[in-house]
């Protein structure tokens, strides 16, 4: 297969200029004429083997699946901002799925995709990826438990397996609420290590399975913003409204950056310490492109894409922002075909008694700030180069992933920040 892509760059990363023949990226202009006057052809790419070990081909079935899930979130709220961690969901599904058989495991199977796994030992090797996103230092962080109802016993295999591969044993509640509640928050506190503090706020009446996933992200920039230069600055939001949110600036930031002819969008690339990426997607009409550029997310178009993105020095202005969510997946994911687990249901590796997925509880937390390793590095004025602009000064899309595994660590899209500032 071949992978035809339909990206403009600036080629190569200086570009220098003169007096005579000065290219400019006014942020007034229309950005797709000025890259198309380059000059630089479409490319066309060998396919690539991007699954090269068992941790990348079950980092790319869980991508997938979160990618789908996002379009699902996204859609169902369609006017509200969005971020979830994909990883982070799928722990507790792929942990339940230890106590299942038969059409109940080929249901959650079918979700998280493992058909395109099934050679491996899931368990084991989902076990070695969550090691490698969660070593330092990464600053990923994500805890995943599942609780059944008051005095459910559960079968000591399947509570021990899942500590096993997923880290915390399953448990039941006791059925005070507020007790509930409590200890449940204790435990994600103690278990992130003081991370997230605050994931649930109520325990469903009629418990009988609650997945439960949280996940936490602060990481560090390659290259930091200088605080100094964090101010209010004007975001526009749909429908012509301008607000204003502190901004993180840099004139001159090293950015990985592309434009998508196609899909009409600046693109651009923010290394973070650890091998983690973000990407944030600046579509040029807010309603229109937004939307198309979540129905081309994939595994495969992340991968082709990163590895055409061009280093350039770039004008930057970047919210702050601390993402922090607290919602509920389930009928997100009944459209994914987990419905037939919403009603009670053997699952004979857990226990005799019929049970049923009551609530799918999911927490994010994503925090951009200027925090860094070293600052951008100083343009000498007798070697001016091309200063590409990228104000995220408008509704964007955003995609935090792990650069060794491809693995989907966080995904959103920020429609209004104002509720996302400190």
């Amino acid at each position: 297969m071949k992978i035809l892509t339909a990206l403009v760059f600036l080629g190569a990363a200086r570009l220098s200029y003169s007096q005579e023949e000065h290219l400019s990226l006014d942020p007034m202009q229309d950005e797709t004429s000025v890259l198309e006057s380059l000059d630089y052809p479409l490319e066309e790419e060998e396919e690539e083997e991007i699954l090269t070990s068992p941790v990348q081909r079950l980092a790319y079935s869980i991508s997938d699946f979160g990618y789908d899930l996002y379009r699902l979130v996204a859609s169902r709220n369609p006017n509200a901002n969005v971020c979830l961690s994909p990883l982070s969901v799928a722990t507790t599904l792929s942990a339940l799925s230890l106590g299942t058989v038969s059409t109940s495991e080929q249901i959650l199977h079918g979700v998280l995709n493992y058909d395109l796994v099934k050679d491996l030992n899931i368990h084991s090797v989902y076990k070695d990826l969550l090691s490698d996103v969660t070593a330092l230092p990464k600053d990923f962080k994500t805890v995943s438990r599942i609780y059944v109802k008051k005095k459910q016993r559960m079968r000591a295999n399947f509570m021990n397996q899942v500590e096993t591969f997923y880290g915390a044993r399953p448990k039941a509640v006791s059925g005070n609420n507020r007790q509930d509640v409590q200890n449940i928050n204790q435990w994600v506190k103690a278990y992130s290590s003081g991370l997230i503090d605050r994931v649930i706020s109520s325990i469903p009446q009629d418990l009988s399975l609650l997945l439960l996933s949280a996940a936490h992200y602060k990481g560090q920039l390659l290259a930091k913003f200088n605080t100094a230069e964090t101010t209010q600055k004007a975001f526009s939001v749909d429908y012509g409204q301008v607000v204003n949110v502190p901004m993180m600036s840099d004139t001159n930031y090293p950015l990985r950056y592309g434009y998508d002819t196609e899909l009409r969008c600046k693109i651009g690339l923010f290394r973070y310490v650890g091998d983690i990426s973000l990407l944030i997607f600046l579509p040029a009409e807010i309603r229109r492109n937004m939307s198309l550029i979540e129905e081309n997310l994939n595994p495969v178009f992340i991968h082709d894409l990163v590895g055409q993105l061009q280093d350039v020095q770039a004008s930057v202005s970047l919210p702050k922002l601390k993402i922090n969510i607290d919602q509920e997946l389930k009928e997100s994911l009944g459209e994914m075909n987990l419905t037939p687990l919403y009603t009670p249901s053997r699952l004979n590796k857990i226990t005799n008694m019929p049970m049923k997925i009551s609530s799918i509880k999911h927490h994010t937390f994503l925090e951009l700030n200027e925090q860094g390793v070293k600052a951008s590095p100083v343009l000498d004025p007798n070697n001016r180069q091309l200063i590409v602009d990228f104000q995220v000064n408008r509704p964007f899309i955003l995609v935090l992933y792990d650069n060794p595994s491809g693995s989907l660590l966080h995904i959103g899209r920020v429609l209004d920040p104002r509720g996302l500032v400190e």
